[in-house]
């Protein structure tokens, strides 16, 4: 099947016209994302069954035909592995999503097996070896070869195949998939809140109140910074130079030149705007200092009540002829167990993913059972 190229807002308006009569398309985006905070869109691959479309997405100035297909929930959008897609669709088109399908979660339905990449999908079920010889393209250079669009045309070209077959083995389990792209989607599309953002440097269990006052300062101004730049937070300023700061605590610019491990470029860039960072939160009553992380790994009942929640939870996949691995991930299971044991920050999120849609109809009692005992 080869593919057509659609250069122009006049044949993109008619391509969506097109879109809207079909039930099901395949869907791929190709982006760029180095040094940017926000991925930046250089194509869109469609299959509609029958032609395989490649949109330019560059010299277009209205998506909202296009925006009407990806908000549609009867039209299936099939992908494979969504979650950066989805990323793409929401800063680049500010698009609303529905009805998306991946492969990808469909396949750890079939087979039990998560996170294959394309290709083996598309060698299991068509028996074809994908060229992935164009992996590194830079997608926003003009003009782009004609092996770049065929590898681009080919991350479609094989996806309704895939679904179709995938189909014959979901039976009633397909929805389930739809449902888990869909939570991936609104997990996507909550509000950053750039107060929260510390909570997400790995080391911050090492660090006491105080400090991460100043962790929390330092971070929120970074995030701000990259939003406003359009640049990825560690081309602001890097993780661990934050923590440094944070656990040090400078006054001055010298001070501050004067701990390893931070690069001169960021004191000479930022110094005098992270020295105000740390002021601010030097002059808090500690009482508003976040409290100090407790590490999961570390409470006395853990082991013991993480391999108890395991059992059950493989028990529960075995009578619901699902894996252990995609029924419940350990980062699953622990976000379950700290957010019951009241463990910051862990506690002030919104309830855990083994509690709620399906997951949270098979599991959330039986887990509740042996995470609250003797609580």
């Amino acid at each position: 099947m080869s593919f057509k190229r659609i250069e122009s807002q006049s044949q993109l308006d008619a391509l969506c016209a097109e879109l809207a009569q079909r039930q099901v398309i395949a869907i791929d985006t190709e982006f760029v994302r180095q040094r940017t905070y926000f991925p930046k869109l250089g194509l869109i691959q469609i299959n509609c069954g029958q032609q395989l479309y490649l949109i330019d997405p560059l010299p277009m100035t209205d998506w909202q035909a296009f925006n009407a297909i990806l908000s549609n929930a009867n039209i299936i959008k099939v992908i494979h592995s969504c979650s950066e897609d989805i990323e793409v669709f929401k800063s680049a088109l500010n698009s609303q999503l529905a009805g998306f399908f991946d492969t990808q979660i469909a396949e750890a339905f079939c087979s039990g097996t998560t996170a294959l990449g394309l290709a083996v999908l598309v060698e299991r079920y068509c028996q074809v070896k994908l060229d992935k010889g164009h992996a590194r393209t830079d997608w926003l250079q003009r003009p782009l070869a004609e092996a770049q669009l065929s590898y681009a045309a080919d991350d479609v070209r094989w996806l309704l195949d895939v679904y179709q077959q995938q189909q014959q083995s979901l039976s009633d389990k397909s929805e389930l998939v739809i449902n888990d792209v869909d939570a991936i989607i609104n997990k996507k599309y909550e509000p950053l809140n750039a107060e929260l953002a510390w909570r997400d440097i790995k080391s911050n269990w090492q660090l006491t109140s105080r400090q991460l006052a100043v962790l929390k300062e330092l971070v929120e101004w970074r995030l701000n910074q990259a939003l406003t730049r359009d640049l990825a937070v560690n081309f602001v300023v890097n993780e661990r130079s934050l923590v440094l700061l944070a656990q040090r605590q400078p006054t001055s610019l010298n001070s501050m030149k004067n701990i390893p491990g931070i690069h001169p470029m960021e004191i000479r860039k930022h110094g005098k705007a992270m020295l105000e960072c740390i002021k601010r939160a030097k002059s808090l009553d500690i009482s508003q200092c976040p409290e100090k992380v407790k590490r999961l790994s570390e409470q006395p009942r853990y082991k013991t009540i993480y391999a108890q929640a395991k059992a059950k939870l493989q028990s529960i996949a075995d009578a619901n002829d699902v894996s252990i691995e995609l029924l419940a991930s350990k980062r699953q299971i622990n976000q379950f167990i700290a957010y019951h044991w009241q463990l910051l920050p862990w506690s002030q999120e919104k309830q855990p993913e083994l509690a709620v849609g399906w997951r949270g109809q098979l599991v959330n009692q039986a887990l509740l059972d042996i995470v609250l005992c003797e609580q």
